[in-house]
């Protein structure tokens, strides 16, 4: 017969120890239970990363019947924007303020933020606006393309494209400034806003490139706030922005669509 290798516990010294008749050194299971926990370990971090690998990679921006599809992967994040050259940068060129009902984008329950934009032929740089703080370029994107010293992803619309709703109208502050240069001459208009519990309350227009906090109005003792603008003989759309907050001209009743769902107030300034 073979002799025994069974193992009893040396309770004295806490650890196991042979019996019978075998020969050889005391054994010990501890290592392998801890090697088996490290490989495990080791397989769930490799296991997440390649999930988060796999979860990150998201299509870049391409067109559907609805528009450009743009897509963010924020989980954690409150609200996403997208800002670009096709919205006035979120309403901040020309230094203006970052206006959050601009293009808000969607989030579906695994924190894939999404919107469609029905952009025209053209190349237009883009960027994330995430919780209103955080400027980030399209990781799922590798084009790039520089304006005023930073860096943006850059999306390319082909000649050609077709979608299910119409084009938005672009407007832009280079738009806006051509059409100043081409007017021949200003006219003084007076911009008023009945609204006696508001604390500022500024102007902003195609005649000043959207730029929210540039022309402040002042109010009376009625609660009216009034200012007087040289303004370009021609057309424009232009809002009030009320306590930070963006507001149709209630007493003007000449109204367009703007590009997000809402409407611009419009003047007709002649000479």
């Amino acid at each position: 017969m073979s002799p025994r290798n069974d193992l009893t516990c040396d309770t004295e010294r806490n650890r196991p120890v042979r019996t019978g008749s075998g020969s050889g050194r005391p054994r010990t299971l501890l290592p392998t239970v801890v090697t088996a926990v490290m490989i495990v370990a080791a397989l769930s971090l490799v296991g997440c990363a390649v999930m988060r690998a796999v979860r990150t990679r998201l299509p870049r921006p391409r067109p559907a019947p609805q528009g450009v599809l743009f897509q963010y992967d924020a989980l954690a994040a409150r609200e996403v924007n997208l800002a670009g050259s096709f919205n006035n940068w979120g309403g901040t060129q020309g230094g203006g303020r970052f206006d959050p009902r601009i293009d808000p984008m969607t989030s579906d329950e695994k924190g894939i933020w999404k919107i469609y934009v029905p952009l025209p032929p053209g190349r237009y740089q883009y960027k994330f606006v995430i919780d209103q703080v955080r400027w980030e370029k399209d990781p799922s994107n590798p084009d790039v393309a520089q304006e005023g010293g930073f860096e943006n992803s850059l999306v390319v619309v082909p000649e050609g494209v077709k979608y299910d709703v119409p084009f938005i109208s672009l407007t832009t502050s280079l738009e806006a400034a051509g059409r100043a240069s081409a007017a021949d001459r200003e006219v003084e208009v007076e911009f008023s806003l009945d609204a006696p519990e508001a604390k500022s309350v500024s102007v902003a227009g195609t005649f000043n490139n959207w730029t929210a906090d540039k022309d402040r109005l002042k109010k009376d003792a009625q609660g009216t706030w009034r200012i007087k603008l040289s303004v370009p003989a021609g057309k424009h759309e232009y809002k009030f922005v009320v306590d930070g907050q963006w507001t149709e001209d209630p007493a003007n009743p000449n109204k367009t669509s703007d590009p997000y769902g809402g409407s611009n107030s419009v003047i007709e300034v002649s000479e």
